[in-house]
């Protein structure tokens, strides 16, 4: 699959990601439908609709039928942790990078793309049953340590045995709380981080 040419034909619509991080995304996508691991498609933080973009047009590609679902509150990032400080000029806070569902939904429509099923609200308190019983591929793009810790909560006992979760933000001192919350949550279990660039973190299901 020629991921430099989804990359060269779709613009990126937001500056949330860079073109190399989009790619580890893919590539590692792309693995996962290789390798027919089983399980659907989620991501856990999709704001408008960046990297949703070039999932979904992955996904065509393969001519996949793995369903693909979206989790976001649209109301931006949720209260900061002291997991979550740094001395970096470069601040977020509480209500940063909030987006609208319908900016999602226009974007989709803009690029005459099929929407993934959209799930509103905070990821923990979306209902359990609402996500897929078995997981293949995850992006998780929730900033904050509690973000981050949520989305293990609700996602990692459903990743099947070789299953990915791509984690943005992993190792940036602007966002701590992301590799801390990744550390904590996977201390008693048997996989690693591997960080991919600064930015993109890779974990594979055991």
């Amino acid at each position: 699959m020629n991921i430099n040419a989804i990359l060269k034909t779709t613009p990126i619509i937001s500056n949330m990601v860079t073109p190399s991080q989009i790619k580890h995304i893919l590539n590692n996508l792309n693995t996962v439908l290789k390798e027919n691991i089983q399980g659907d498609v989620i991501e856990l933080g999709c704001n408008v609709g960046t990297t949703s973009i070039f999932i979904r047009q992955l996904l065509d590609k393969h001519k996949s039928t793995k369903n693909f679902s979206v989790y976001d509150s649209f109301e931006g990032l949720p209260p900061k942790l002291l997991e979550d400080e740094t001395s970096l000029e470069r601040q977020y806070k509480e209500g940063s990078c909030k987006t609208s569902l319908e900016t999602f939904i226009g974007n989709f429509k803009e690029h005459d793309l099929k929407e993934p099923d959209i799930n509103v609200g905070w990821f923990k308190e979306i209902k359990d049953e609402c996500y897929p019983d078995k997981v293949a591929f995850a992006f998780f793009d929730g900033d904050f340590y509690s973000s981050i810790i949520d989305s293990f909560d609700k996602v990692y006992h459903r990743l099947s045995p070789g299953a990915r979760i791509i984690i943005h933000d992993f190792g940036w001192d602007a966002l701590p709380g992301v590799e801390k919350a990744c550390t904590d949550f996977l201390k008693d279990k048997p996989e690693k981080m591997e960080l991919l660039e600064v930015g993109i973190g890779l974990l594979v299901k055991k």
